[in-house]
């Protein structure tokens, strides 16, 4: 009988490679390489104004348990945020005013508590607005 000792070593070596490839093709496949940014909004808003132009948008948030929060803040504004207060009728108000003189896009995400309860929120969501600043 003729033994080959480093055919049988190389052969060993490459069955362990295709067996290591194989698990992290597998892997790859199972977690995915998703290069897709595309994120889902629950709504999405456009809106288009003027560069000295003031935007508000009701939210119709007024429970005691519910509220909002800026997730992303937009790159161009001079003020964004969210009121509440009485000069809202305690409504959740995000106001939007872009710098002066800027023209372009901008947005900003926020994020939603709505069916509060006590012992915390009961339905989250994301809005967007998208700004065209003319």
């Amino acid at each position: 009988m003729l033994a080959y000792p480093q055919k049988g070593r190389h052969q060993k070596k490459q069955m362990k490679a295709a067996i290591i490839s194989s698990l992290f093709f597998c892997a790859l496949s199972f977690f995915g390489c998703n290069n897709d940014k595309t994120k889902i909004y629950d709504q999405e808003i456009q809106v288009t104004i003027k560069s000295a132009e003031t935007y508000k948008y009701d939210l119709m948030i007024s429970g005691d348990e519910e509220g909002a929060s800026i997730k992303t803040p937009p790159e161009h504004a001079q003020w964004s945020q969210l009121v509440r207060d009485q000069s809202t009728n305690w409504s959740v108000v995000y106001v939007y005013q872009p710098f002066p003189d800027y023209t372009g896009q901008d947005y900003v995400e926020i994020e939603t508590c709505t069916g509060g309860e006590p012992t915390g929120c009961t339905n989250i969501q994301v809005q967007r607005i998208n700004f065209t600043i003319e």
